[in-house]
């Protein structure tokens, strides 16, 4: 065989190999981006997928909510409001105004409680939820009242305390607040300019009863405080958020089956071990500013009671987790998208050479 001949066959076995790289290469990363792309991946909540309904059967469940206030009612001018809580205590300001003002209350742990008032054509009733253990199996349950205006407010695995105050207590024709704790009851005068604060243990359910749906449509009922529903605000963190069948336990509220459900997560964050995200895996941020997933707001009807989220997160519907885009995907897994750019000029570099004639 000639020179020429062995030169000619290495260069063809040069190019096949480049060839062979090239392919190899392209199927590599064929096969990889189709791989990613079947992983459950978090990603940006959009508004059809953020907006969670629990209907008259069902309880909307709020899990990893920062020790702080979870909820705020600022009622319409005039509007009344009837807070009942199945068992509950009085905070302990609570009770030694309550002393201060004469009254005997009985000395237990715990009662049920009921909390209402009518204010003046110019009052307005403010009632403040708050939550004082942040885990990922605590937080609290909402329901509807059935039939009326309502939202129920179960505490899970936390307690959770409710404030309630008459905006307007110098109003001549407001009526005057009444609390009842047990068998107790009290209409002094003295409530109407007074922070009533109760303490609603684990298992626990308080109820707030509108006057009507108007009175509740023209009021505010928001998560976290009033400010942070404002423009620009934050909106209440969130860990997860789920929709389905509360079990029939008071010790342990739970829900036995879950329909729809939100995880707190950075957008395009893939599971590689698991078709869905765990507990431990909707986490809050470090701080406020840096939550993934926030509560913008509350929607009460007769029949349901819907949060709206904003954010980025897992999106799960009967247990399965959605798949995001491949753009976030590589965005937030820098290894996997070094890995990609690493088998794409695989595929560049034979492909250049065999474009440049060199071979070699």
């Amino acid at each position: 065989m000639t020179a020429a001949a062995r030169n000619g066959e290495l260069e063809t076995r040069r190019q096949w190999g480049l060839w062979l790289i090239a392919v190899a290469a392209a199927l590599a990363l064929a096969a990889g981006l189709f791989k990613i792309q079947q992983l459950p991946s978090a990603q940006s909540i959009a508004s059809a997928d953020g907006r969670l309904t629990a209907g008259s059967s069902q309880a909307l469940a709020l899990y990893n909510l920062r020790a702080a206030p979870v909820m705020s009612y600022q009622g319409a001018a005039g509007a009344g409001v009837t807070v009942r809580a199945s068992t509950a205590r009085l905070a302990s300001a609570t009770r030694k105004k309550l002393f201060m003002f004469g009254a005997q209350l009985p000395n237990v742990r715990g009662a049920p409680v009921e909390w209402r008032a009518r204010p003046s054509a110019s009052g307005r009733i403010s009632v403040l939820i708050g939550n004082q253990r942040q885990s990922s199996d605590a937080g609290m349950m909402l329901s509807v009242g059935g039939g009326v205006p309502a939202v129920k407010i179960r505490a899970v695995q936390t307690v959770l305390t409710a404030q309630f105050v008459v905006a307007d207590p110098a109003a001549e024709t407001g009526v005057d607040p009444e609390l009842r704790f047990g068998d107790h009851a009290l209409t002094d005068p003295a409530l109407a300019a007074m922070r009533v604060e109760i303490e609603i243990p684990p298992g626990e359910t308080m109820t707030m009863e509108f006057d009507s749906p108007q009175a509740l449509s023209e009021s505010r009922l928001v998560p976290g405080e009033l400010s942070d529903s404002q423009e620009g605000g934050g909106g209440l963190g969130i860990g997860r958020a789920e929709v389905g069948q509360p079990a029939a336990s008071n010790s342990y509220p739970r829900l036995v089956s879950v329909s729809e459900a939100l995880c707190a997560s950075r957008a395009g964050r893939l599971l590689f071990t698991r078709d869905a995200p765990t507990p431990d895996d909707c986490r809050l941020g470090k701080d406020r500013t840096r939550d993934t997933l926030a509560a913008k707001g509350i929607a009460v009807e007769p029949q349901a009671v819907a949060l709206t989220l904003a954010g980025s997160g897992f999106v799960m519907n009967d247990g399965r987790s959605g798949r995001g885009g491949l753009g976030p995907a590589l965005i937030a897994n820098p290894l996997i998208a070094a890995g990609m750019a690493v088998l794409a000029c695989a595929i560049a570099w034979p492909l250049w050479r065999l474009w440049k004639g060199r071979g070699r």
